[in-house]
């Protein structure tokens, strides 16, 4: 009779619980985030309306409609965190 081969189970590494970042902090990480897209949408925008190549119009209104965009979903998850902060008070 033939021997079976027997897999070996490997041993888990112990999950380490993560550390959790407060509300606070995160507010404050959303908030640099915002400000910064928000900048970008704004210098984007004006060198959309100023320049005129049409290369360089195209390349710029998409820059605004992708920073305005990402400007807007951290403005969204800000609104959320203070919701949530105003919450568990």
């Amino acid at each position: 009779m033939a021997k079976r081969k027997s897999r070996k189970v490997a041993k888990r590494a112990s999950s380490q619980p993560v550390a959790l970042r407060s509300t606070s902090d995160k507010i404050k990480v959303v908030t640099k985030n915002f400000i910064a897209f928000l900048v970008l949408f704004a210098v984007s925008y004006i060198l959309y309306k100023i320049v005129s190549s049409g290369f360089f119009n195209n390349l710029f209104f998409l820059l605004v409609l992708v920073f305005g965009f990402v400007a807007l979903a951290f403005f969204i998850v800000w609104m959320v965190l203070l919701l949530v902060k105003s919450m568990k008070k």
